[in-house]
């Protein structure tokens, strides 16, 4: 041993036997286990000083070599008590045996980093952290935990211990942990549903029961969401999975709707002037869906002409819907203000002047019409009756006189009939179908002379 020379002029204290072990022995096992000690805390300072300093995964790298250093040097306390100290006996199979159960451990403690130094470097990788890292972090501690667990079994059986006492304890002690935190463990399936369904992401604008908020985490245990006042809101993830989840984020359009009254003096005319402008409006508006726009006169309000808008503006950000909506409104506006109307409001208007009553004439007229059809047994009353139901039925002109739409049916009547003008007994037949009806007209005309 390289402690030889050192040996030959001790005391007589430090060769004396105490334990089966000189004095010096001893003195060298002392040495031996504080400057490993010193190592220990100086390995451990370390390793705080790159969890403050070091980002992540760079620290979680430095702190795997603790478990690994700290084995190393424990291997060579054990070589230097056995080999250069010279031990034997009782103390020898004791340094051993405590030795190795260190090292198994260190070993242990290092699977297990080294499981996270890995989880913590793919999830530096990977855009999106929320529960995917989340769920990376979670195997990697499931399986470092196993890991650990089958190198401490190892150690145990090369120890020469008996392993089935110890994991039946395990067993029951799992058991019992398991029933402990089974609220825990509600909020972690709960958590693989999010995962699984995605109803939600980092970032997306949501509503949850009555709240709203921008999903800020999720975890495995909890969802943290940071509602329009700025607070927190921690939801456990086995009662948000179970809620009805509004994600804004993933709207392709945005609604807009709301109902606009004009003053009741506004005419038919100035209506339909509004209603056409507002319609183009929002044709022209390249922030506005063209599909499926609505802009209809809608009812007659207490106060006002109601008119609806329902479009959809084209956006999913909620500060781009909330300026698309107000430059909506603010045409809006200057079409109802360019039309000579303007938008109503609750208010009553007292009108003086002198009462002339109700137009006689019409008053009588309408009496009549009344009385002709009770002596005709034609009163509409409370039905109408089938002959006349089919008589009117479609009388009206809808679209109304000068649409496109009626516009267009007398171009192609008119391109009809001169494309059949060339025909000579279209000609004639036409010709004899207006003598007909001349004849019908004079035979009318001589019938009122009577």
């Amino acid at each position: 041993s390289w402690l030889g020379p050192w040996l030959t002029d001790l005391p007589d204290g430090l060769t004396a036997l105490y334990f089966e072990q000189t004095g010096w022995q001893w003195l060298g096992i002392a040495l031996g286990l504080l400057i490993v000690i010193l190592a220990f805390r100086l390995v451990s300072a370390g390793g705080r000083f790159a969890g403050k300093h070091f980002a992540s995964p760079k620290a979680e790298w430095v702190k795997l070599l603790m478990p690994i250093v700290n084995a190393v040097l424990v291997i060579l306390l054990i070589d230097f008590i056995n080999s250069d100290l010279n031990t034997t006996g009782l103390v020898d199979a004791t340094v051993l045996a405590v030795g190795t159960g260190l090292v198994y451990l260190f070993a242990a403690a290092a699977a297990y980093r080294l499981c996270i130094a890995i989880a913590e470097t793919i999830v530096s990788r990977i855009t999106d952290k929320g529960f995917d890292a989340s769920l990376i972090r979670l195997g990697a501690y499931v399986v470092g935990f196993l890991a650990a667990v089958v190198i401490v079994v190892t150690g145990v059986q090369q120890l020469g211990a008996d392993v089935v006492p110890l994991l039946a304890g395990l067993g029951v002690g799992g058991l019992a942990v398991a029933l402990a935190v089974r609220p825990t463990l509600e909020n972690m399936i709960g958590g693989v549903i999010l995962f699984a369904d995605k109803p939600i992401k980092v970032g997306d604008y949501c509503t949850f029961g009555t709240q709203s908020g921008t999903v800020e985490r999720i975890g495995l245990r909890s969802t943290r969401i940071r509602a329009l006042d700025r607070t927190v809101i921690t939801v456990p993830n086995a009662v948000f999975a179970d809620m009805q989840l509004t994600n804004w984020a993933r709207c392709d359009t945005m609604l807009i709707t709301t109902v606009i009254g004009l003053r009741y003096e506004t005419t038919p005319e100035q209506l339909r002037h509004v209603l056409a402008r507002m319609r183009q409006l929002c044709f022209a508006h390249p922030k506005i869906e063209s599909d499926t726009l609505r802009v209809r006169f809608s009812g007659f309000g207490a106060s006002s002409l109601d008119v609806t808008v329902r479009v959809y503006a084209l956006t999913n950000e909620w500060n781009e819907y909330h300026a698309i909506r107000e430059d909506l409104y603010l045409r809006f506006a200057e079409i109802i203000e360019a039309s000579g109307t303007s938008i109503a409001f609750p208010s009553s208007t007292l009108y003086v002047g002198r009462d002339t009553g109700l137009d006689a004439d019409k008053v009588e007229a309408a009496e009549r019409e009344v009385g002709d059809w009770r002596n005709a047994g034609q009163l509409p009353f409370p039905h109408t009756p089938e002959p006349l139901t089919a008589q009117i039925t479609d009388s009206l002109d809808y679209p109304p006189k000068g649409s496109p739409e009626v516009y267009r049916k007398v171009i192609e009547r008119k391109e009809e009939r001169l494309g059949s003008s060339d025909d000579p007994e279209s000609e004639s037949e036409e010709r004899l179908a207006g003598d007909e009806k001349e004849e019908h007209e004079t035979d009318d005309a001589s019938h009122r002379n009577r």
